[in-house]
């Protein structure tokens, strides 16, 4: 088997349907669970349940709710209808925080459009700007699936000249276009956690928070939460960080070495995993352990999804389920492809709240 994180989901379903194609298994056995998978090839139990969904889509074994996973009769089935799919993305470097933060989201999509029987066409920002290029490469194509991050004003009015299904992902709240849209619901993720920092009533609760618009609204959304819980805004304070931690730490870090001097006792959320990597070295080196000396909530769950600073996952986090996502807006252009409607479809998944060290 091929070895690394991003590819152990290929890994596992791979050995999975060479057991069944080649006899191991016969039609109608039941496959080990998720948690059985897990232990075997020493994995999360999400990644074997992503192993199993792919052969799930192939044909090859299908589910029982609260039975278990069977294999299926291998009789020759009719090829489904191939599909021609752009993706328009951007194209993210291969490091561990960049794939588990941004790139798996992309990655995970196109791998499931595959396993539909689709081809996928990936198209970059400046190719969407040029009404030329953009219609040359976006012609014969089916629908397309297009990041947030790519619309604004210009794109906008191009995208509506479109005659074909129009899905916007990477969402944190809808926008008021017309294109079937899909998102993260964050209120219940820190929902479940503003019940248990009140519960708690630290003398003080900082916000760290970055200025791009998940930051901004994941702030104000946290924010909103605590203070209609009953929590004093007065005792509340926020802490921005201007630089994009993902293109460059150093601010991050800084602002730790800062706040060593009063997070003593108190409630920290961060709105992103990569700033609390950051903040997490400066708390280290000068001698506090989150959890002990402090807590630290934050967002994205990073380390369920390849990215393990510490070798083992630490942070108290709300889970925005990516690899979900990424399956789910691919389905949700399938959907429109196949069925169409005059309505535009808002979908929303929810977000959840995973307790670790750091935090509770």
């Amino acid at each position: 088997m091929r070895t690394g994180k991003v590819n152990m989901t290929e890994n596992i379903r791979s050995a999975l349907e060479d057991m069944i194609l080649s006899g191991s298994f016969r039609s109608g056995d039941q496959l080990a669970s998720n948690a059985e998978l897990a232990e075997r090839f020493g994995v999360s139990t999400l990644t074997a349940d992503r192993a199993v969904r792919l052969l799930v889509d192939k044909g090859l074994v299908y589910r029982k709710h609260g039975v278990g996973t069977f294999v299926a009769s291998q009789s020759p089935k009719t090829e489904k209808q191939k599909y021609r799919i752009a993706v328009a993305d951007k194209k993210f470097p291969a490091t561990p925080m960049w794939e588990s933060s941004m790139g798996i989201r992309t990655r995970i999509s196109i791998q499931h459009l595959y396993m539909k029987q689709c081809d996928v066409k990936l198209i970059d920002y400046p190719t969407l700007c040029d009404p030329k290029l953009f219609a040359a490469a976006i012609d014969g194509m089916d629908g397309l699936l297009i990041t947030s991050g790519f619309i604004d004003p210009l794109t906008v009015e191009i995208l509506k000249k479109l005659e074909i299904p129009v899905v916007i992902t990477h969402l944190e709240e809808e926008l008021d276009l017309p294109f079937h849209q899909i998102m993260f619901d964050n209120s219940r993720g820190i929902r479940a956690a503003v019940e248990k920092i009140l519960q708690q009533n630290p003398p003080e609760i900082l916000i760290v928070y970055e200025n791009h618009p998940n930051g901004l609204l994941r702030k104000e959304m946290f924010e909103k939460s605590v203070i209609s819980g009953g929590y004093p805004e007065k005792q509340i304070k926020f802490y921005c960080v201007e630089t994009d931690a993902l293109t460059n730490a150093i601010p991050s870090y800084r602002l730790g070495l800062r706040l060593c001097s009063e997070i003593k006792e108190k409630f920290l959320f961060s709105t992103s995993d990569v700033v609390s990597f950051s903040l997490l070295e400066a708390f280290r080196e000068k001698g506090l352990e989150a959890g002990k000396d402090f807590q630290l909530l934050s967002y994205d769950n990073l380390e369920d999804y390849g990215c393990l600073p510490y070798k083992e996952p630490c942070l108290t986090t709300i889970d925005a389920p990516r690899p979900r996502f990424a399956e789910r807006s691919a389905d949700l252009l399938l959907e429109q492809i196949e069925k169409g409607t005059d309505e535009t479809v808002v979908v929303r998944i929810p977000t959840r709240l995973v307790v670790r060290k750091t935090a509770f």
